[in-house]
């Protein structure tokens, strides 16, 4: 699949129309209140969708009637878009008459265009007064294929790092890829330390540059499990990683996600900046460019320096 993607955005929060066209990094730069979020937003329905889990989506965000430009009784339906290669997705979303907290998705169309002919079309469109998509996962195995823009969107990275959740990891073999919340972070490094040796020292240095008393990660088997500690210049006893302050943590968090051989189709964080100093931003900017020139990337941040070193790869709102 093409890694060019563009998202379009109707009726949402501050857009009542918008364009979001991604291929590599792109860096919404602004102040709060200019829509930033809102196209994160966009986004996290989108993969919501992809992945039948609207319901639960709107369940946590809550008053699903601010999600609409001037309100629901202004606004009656949000149309989310994307297009990506031959294949485009829109789908249809209104308040749910019978719950405000609730969206329903009321259609949804897919368009596939043929690999020889460009002028033909394979249209389909579902008017589905449901929740979930009919599109996202296909009931049969054999047709895990056909959709893979839908494939894709469900598994675009949306995070938001909670450094409580860094801090009380889970266990050693969860996941194979950064949880949103980094809540398997040191499982992610564990595995970079055994399969991807070239990554696991590229974080390392990253980290040294940011922490000037850091020396190196030291591995520990420790009651049954590997547990990642680190060598201070300062201390004469292994630190566990957990002791990093928060920026430092998040930079981890950030430097192992984007240095990771096998990228998400799509990366999208919200507030990159949050606790992390112009150190913390310089280096992660580096890791940052030259993973976009591998996936697809979209940040929002208030913060000059970020701007400053994302370089052409800013809009501002």
């Amino acid at each position: 699949m093409e890694k060019m993607l563009t998202v379009t955005i109707s009726g949402l929060r501050y857009f009542s129309e918008y364009r979001v066209p991604v291929d590599g990094l792109l860096v919404f730069y602004g102040k709060n209140g200019a829509g930033k979020s809102s196209v994160v937003t966009a986004f996290e329905m989108l993969s919501a969708i992809a992945g039948r889990s609207l319901e639960d989506w709107t369940r946590v965000f809550g008053n699903c009637g601010a999600l609409f430009h001037f309100g629901s009784s202004s606004t009656r339906e949000i149309v989310l878009g994307v297009q990506q290669g031959r294949e485009s997705y829109r789908a249809v979303l209104i308040q749910d008459p019978k719950d405000a907290e609730h969206l329903i998705l009321s259609r949804e169309q897919l368009v596939v265009q043929d690999q020889k002919d460009e002028t033909q079309l394979e249209k389909i469109e579902v008017r589905t007064n449901e929740r979930e998509s009919i599109f996202g996962i296909p009931m049969e195995p054999e047709l895990r294929d056909v959709y893979p823009i839908m494939r894709g969107m469900n598994n675009w990275w949306i995070g938001h790092l909670v450094p409580s959740a860094m801090r009380n990891p889970e266990t050693n073999d969860t996941g194979r890829r950064l949880y949103p919340t980094g809540g398997n972070l040191e499982a992610c490094l564990l595995r970079f330390a055994e399969s991807q040796p070239k990554a696991f020292s590229a974080v390392e240095r990253a980290v040294a540059e940011v922490e000037p008393s850091f020396i190196r990660f030291v591995v520990v088997h420790e009651g049954g499990h590997n547990r990642l500690m680190w060598e201070s210049a300062n201390q004469a006893m292994l630190i566990p990683y957990q002791y990093f302050s928060e920026g430092t943590l998040r930079f981890l968090a950030y430097a192992v996600l984007f240095s990771s051989k096998d990228l998400p189709e799509v990366i999208v964080i919200d507030d990159i900046d949050t606790a992390l100093d112009d150190t913390h931003i310089e280096v992660l900017m580096q890791i940052v460019r030259d993973a976009g020139k591998r996936t697809n990337i979209l940040l929002t941040t208030r913060s000059a320096k970020v701007a400053e070193c994302a370089g052409r790869a800013v809009q501002e709102l």
